[in-house]
């Protein structure tokens, strides 16, 4: 299949209900639709194929303007039989993610648009929803977007930063400001930093002189949790309060679904006899900047990790905070559902080997994966079994390592060995493939760290070399 064959290919799937052919056809036309809108026969596309293509978050285009050049292109083509098509299909693009100036000459001066009110409606909108949730829209085509890990470390005296990121098409790592203006991003003991759009938000912790390690913070006599939110922006390096939670939390974990930042878990403020653990959950909205609580956890969980598949969070933890050997048994499993607003409890056999603290849950193409520390073995998730499927093992990985998932890859990212023996080694599971491989280490060698993976709109990318 080829851009001069792709398109007939897909009329004659079409036409004789080939299924396997039509999918392959319309793959093959995402997936090389900038390349395709460069040819003759672009313009001749067929209306529903094209409104698929709008519609396709999978799209590849270097930008968003040239969807919206190409779409301009194709009904210039038969103007008097395509204009009437114009409004409706300028709706299926996605107008906010353009550059301001961009969108700005649009309105002023392209002929079409201009002498469209249904298309300066829509134009005006998206300037609109630029300004109001400048960073904040979630929706940008990956292919137009550059992705990060960002790493943020305070160490233990609170003065001492570290941040960097790594950019997953060069695997290269940067080195970033730490302080903003005159103050520093807040990070205090037992926080959790969580990236939602362009930006990062900073839930709970505690206040004073907390530890921050884990191990450590876990068995403070005391627990002064926060309500506190902060909206850190790496664009304008800018770090704003944003309306607090409704409930003080420490420890406690975030994952964002639906648009929404749920926070989980964690215990509230008090002596640690009497701090309850928090069964409560509740989500923020960026957009309307509001929290809201939804149904409880079916029971209180320590060590919590979370991951989204689509509209469902994963979590997973302990029943107990504190044992003896200070590696309680991975027993808690539940599933929410975050369009149902409802909890539900998996009953999935972990083993013994399964440690809460030794574990990272982390999503990619809406499966959940587990990888344990201990053990250096990664396991997918089949909703539909409640089984766990061993997907290979991986070399090595420090206790306390960063974990992430992005597209069709899981990175692990530093740890500790030993208290004395901390590493800045860096593997990705490739899980088309099931392989692994070692890529560019950490700028330095860290443990118990900020780690999330945050994309940019490439014209506002703020790492860029």
């Amino acid at each position: 299949m080829d851009l001069c064959n792709c398109l007939p290919f897909l009329s004659l799937a079409e036409a004789y209900g080939s299924a396997s052919l039509l999918h392959s056809a319309s793959e093959f036309v995402v997936g090389n639709f900038f390349d395709l809108s460069k040819t003759q026969e672009f313009v001749d596309m067929q209306e529903n194929v094209l409104k698929a293509c709008l519609r396709s978050d999978a799209l590849n285009v270097p930008s968003e303007e040239t969807v919206v050049m190409s779409l301009l292109k194709w009904i210039h083509h038969d103007l008097p039989g395509r204009q009437k098509l114009l409004s409706e299909l300028m709706s299926l693009t996605r107008l906010h993610h353009l550059p301001a100036a961009s969108l700005k000459t649009l309105c002023d001066s392209h002929p079409l648009l201009c002498s469209d009110d249904s298309c300066l409606t829509l134009l005006s909108e998206a300037q609109g929803r630029q300004i109001q949730y400048n960073g904040l829209l979630t929706n940008a085509r990956p292919a137009t977007t550059k992705s990060y890990i960002y790493i943020h470390k305070t160490e233990e005296n609170g003065e001492n930063r570290h941040t960097f990121c790594y950019c997953l098409e060069t695997d290269q790592w940067k080195e970033l400001q730490t302080d903003l203006g005159e103050a520093s991003m807040p990070d205090p003991p037992g926080s959790y930093l969580n990236s939602y759009a362009e930006k990062m938000f900073i839930t709970g912790g505690c206040r004073g002189n907390c530890c921050r390690a884990i191990r450590l913070h876990v068995a403070e006599p005391f627990h002064s949790a926060t309500d506190e939110v902060w909206c850190f922006c790496p664009v304008t390096l800018t770090c704003t309060p944003a309306p607090a939670m409704l409930k003080p939390r420490t420890m406690h974990t975030a994952v964002t679904c639906l648009d929404r930042v749920y926070v989980i878990g964690g215990r509230t403020k008090g002596s640690r006899g009497e701090a309850p653990s928090l069964l409560e959950v509740e989500y923020y909205n960026p957009l309307n900047q509001s929290w809201s609580s939804v149904s409880q956890l079916p029971n209180a969980i320590f060590f919590p990790e979370a991951s989204a598949c689509g509209s469902v969070i994963y979590m997973l933890g302990s029943e107990v905070e504190i044992t003896d050997s200070f590696n309680p048994s991975l027993d808690c499993f539940f599933r929410y559902d975050a369009q149902q607003d409802q909890w539900s409890r998996l009953v999935a056999e972990f083993g013994q080997f399964f440690h809460a603290t030794l574990v990272k849950a982390v999503s990619i193409n809406n499966t959940l994966y587990l990888c344990d520390l201990s053990t250096y073995k990664i396991y997918s998730f089949c909703p539909e079994t409640c089984v766990w499927k061993g997907e290979g093992s991986f070399e090595c990985a420090g206790f306390n390592a960063g974990a992430v998932g992005m597209r069709d890859r899981i990175y692990i990212l530093g740890g500790d060995y030993s208290p004395d023996e901390i590493t800045d080694e860096v593997q990705v599971y490739y899980s088309g493939r099931s392989q692994w491989e070692e890529v560019t280490p950490m700028p330095r060698a860290l443990t118990e760290f900020h780690c999330q993976v945050i994309s940019f709109n490439q014209y506002r990318d703020p790492w860029a070399e």
